[in-house]
């Protein structure tokens, strides 16, 4: 691929709905700057070198991740593997299609100046119409799904000309967000660091890059080993830092209006709602702001799709791609009846679509991102590592290593810890009981192994 082609799908992959819909929302809830602060970090300190950890895995195996776990190097794992990625492609496009149909509902009405001079009546009655027009709702998913087959059938070069339209619109709502961001720091303060925040800021730092994980990886498999990637790789987080404290600087005004007492994705498109239906000078702005963001949210499906249709030869499998689009939809669909008032899809008094949520997001991204810092820190050679990374600079080497060995992981693991071990519904020590089980059993299989009651001849 050339060096335009490779840029374009970089940059993209880490552009996200998840930037426009929840930073906000997390910023406000979690220190204003200092959760901006803290969630800049880590995209540079965890973020940066786990992507670069994947070009280095792509550069080296020159396969996908499904061909690599058909390879049989996971022994009787291998089938477990491939299904839960499977899975878990299909449950993170699912959640950003329903998401999405909903932000292109609300941008088309903005861009017809439907929502001007709305009373709070009016506003009231728009939301409960919208969460009722399933009709609408539906033809939304059903348009993107048409448009990310589109745009998956050619591959490559299809998701680098979607990005070819949407980059420069986000260079645009930066560039004209420009002077709102001295408002933002004149408003926001600098609140106290806590152990809620740190855990948020980390979290969603990954959140943002989910479609960046294994995408990067594809990616890797067609770069020349000695092509630099460094700079690339801290240009795309310098990038996605400025687009998301443009994007905070644009909503801030409207989560006042809307107080933040939850993280849900629609705090953001009330408080855009309610800003747009006031008018003002900004509301121009605004309306650029949902035109990305629902430019955004169509695309934000495209990299993840690779993974499941684009094979190592950069040949695409069309029936793959197509069934799991397919499901995916399917499970849209399932999402948008489920969060109806009266919704009989719900565990343990939680609705489907926050229990999908919390395994993509508690449990896929976390091990997603184990397995890249596992596999790279511990299992790639140095040596190999050496050749891609910064050959004359050990001391960067060494540090990078390090984050991947020790650092990320455990990061990972106090991070997320909490928020998986909700999702069975199960209280802290029954979980905790169920894992000590698992141990000594494990423990007594080996044992009984090595006292050959059961010999292999």
């Amino acid at each position: 691929m050339n060096r335009l082609l490779i840029l374009l799908i970089l940059f993209g992959s880490q552009i996200g709905l998840s930037d426009f819909l929840l930073l906000p929302v997390y910023a406000a809830r979690h220190g204003e700057m200092t959760f901006l602060a803290l969630y800049a970090i880590f995209k540079l300190v965890i973020v940066l070198p786990l992507l670069h950890a994947e070009l280095v895995a792509g550069r080296l195996y020159r396969i996908t991740p499904f061909e690599w776990v058909q390879t049989g190097r996971l022994g009787p794992f291998a089938p477990i593997m491939l299904s839960a990625l499977v899975v878990a492609v299909i449950c993170v496009v699912a959640l950003t299609l329903y998401n999405a149909s909903w932000t292109l509902a609300i941008t088309g009405d903005a861009l017809r100046d439907r929502l001007n001079e709305f009373d709070r009546l009016d506003r009231i009655l728009y939301w409960y119409e919208l969460g009722v027009d399933q009709v609408q709702l539906s033809r939304w998913i059903v348009l993107q799904v048409v448009i990310l087959a589109v745009l998956a059938w050619f591959a490559w070069y299809g998701i680098a000309f979607a990005y070819a339209v949407a980059l420069p619109l986000c260079l645009m709502f930066i560039l004209m967000q420009i002077p709102q961001s001295g408002a933002l720091l004149d408003a926001w303060g600098w609140g106290e660091v806590t152990a809620e925040g740190v855990q948020q800021a980390l979290k969603y730092a990954l959140l943002s890059s989910v479609a960046g994980f294994l995408v990067w990886y594809l990616v890797g498999t067609r770069l020349p080993q000695s092509l630099p990637t460094g700079y690339w790789v801290l240009s795309v987080q310098l990038f996605d830092l400025w687009l998301g404290l443009s994007i905070v600087s644009a909503v801030f005004p409207g989560l006042t209006i809307i107080p933040a007492s939850s993280g849900d994705a629609g705090l953001v498109l009330q408080g855009l709602v309610e800003q747009i239906a006031r008018g003002g000078e900004d509301v121009a702005h605004l309306r650029l702001f949902m035109l990305v963001a629902a430019v955004v949210g169509m695309l934000s499906s495209v990299p993840l799709l690779l993974l499941i249709s684009l094979s190592g030869s950069g040949q695409t499998r069309r029936g793959g791609l197509l069934l799991a689009l397919l499901a995916a939809a399917l499970l849209a669909l399932v999402l948008m009846v489920s969060v109806q008032v009266e919704s009989a899809l719900t565990w343990r008094g939680q609705p489907f679509s926050e229990l999908l949520s919390g395994f993509s997001y508690s449990l896929v991204v976390p091990l997603v991102a184990l397995m890249i810092s596992w596999g790279v820190g511990w299992h790639i050679p140095p040596n190999q590592v050496l050749k891609q990374v910064n050959p004359r600079t050990g001391g960067r080497y060494l540090a990078w290593r390090a984050s991947l060995k020790f650092v990320i992981p455990a990061a990972l693991a106090l991070t997320f810890t909490r928020d998986s071990l909700g999702l069975s519904g199960a209280s802290l020590v029954e979980i905790l009981g169920v894992i000590a089980l698992v141990v000594v059993l494990l423990q007594l299989a080996r044992w009984v192994r090595r006292q050959a009651i059961y010999p292999g001849d």
